[in-house]
């Protein structure tokens, strides 16, 4: 319990790639403006029960995309300890069912599906938090897809950009977030916007609404 509560400390500190230290996060915004950046690639990897997890099928759905390993020592548990608190706050506002978090190993050699559940209880995941992966061959295609480059260090860690995709309910790419600038409180505000985004009715059936 300790050494949760440590990591939710150090999380509320700007996480930089494996690093604690970092420039100041940015004033949130109240009332973002996403535009759509591309189509999300898609995939399907496995949970650390064996089940399948489809991107595609979590449409209707916003997705936030992360990408960890269990073993880093730095950003990475910063950055599940905020992915933590926004889903803790997702539940609180009721909103959880209509919101899924991925977290993608980016080291599945030693990121066993033990180690992924292992990792999932360490920060208290909730149903509606994937934690994924697979063979060496699937999971470098969606690394790849997502333009996740790794490179390992002499000391066993690895070097990978941790990016966060947010995805909206069609499936589109909405925001990356640099891991130095993710904020779990900006995050539940773009995703809120998404959500409210998805609650509208088409612009045609508006305008026939609209109509006299």
């Amino acid at each position: 319990m300790r050494g949760w509560l440590a990591i939710l400390a150090l999380a509320a500190l700007p996480a930089a790639a494996h690093d604690a230290r970092a420039p100041a996060a940015p004033e949130l915004a109240p009332a973002p403006k996403m535009a759509v950046i591309r189509q999300a690639p898609e995939f399907t990897l496995l949970d650390p029960h064996g089940k399948p997890v489809q991107l595609g099928e979590l449409r209707g759905r916003v997705v936030l995309l992360a990408f960890v390993y269990t073993t880093c020592t730095g950003a990475c548990p910063l950055l599940s300890a905020r992915m933590a608190r926004l889903q803790a706050r997702l539940i609180d506002a009721g909103l959880a069912d209509r919101v899924a978090l991925l977290s993608v190993t980016v080291d599945p050699e030693r990121d066993t599906p033990e180690a992924l559940a292992r990792y999932a209880r360490k920060f208290d995941a909730r149903p509606g938090w994937h934690f994924l992966r697979d063979g060496r061959e699937r999971m470098q295609a969606v690394l790849a897809a997502y333009d996740e480059w790794t490179r390992p260090l002499p000391d066993g860690d690895i070097d990978h950009p941790a990016r966060l995709h947010l995805i909206d309910g069609e499936g589109r790419v909405r925001e990356i977030y640099s891991l130095s600038l993710f904020d779990e409180r900006q995050a539940y505000l773009d995703i809120a916007a998404l959500l409210r985004e998805d609650a509208r009715p088409p612009a045609a059936s508006r305008s026939r609404a609209a109509a006299p």
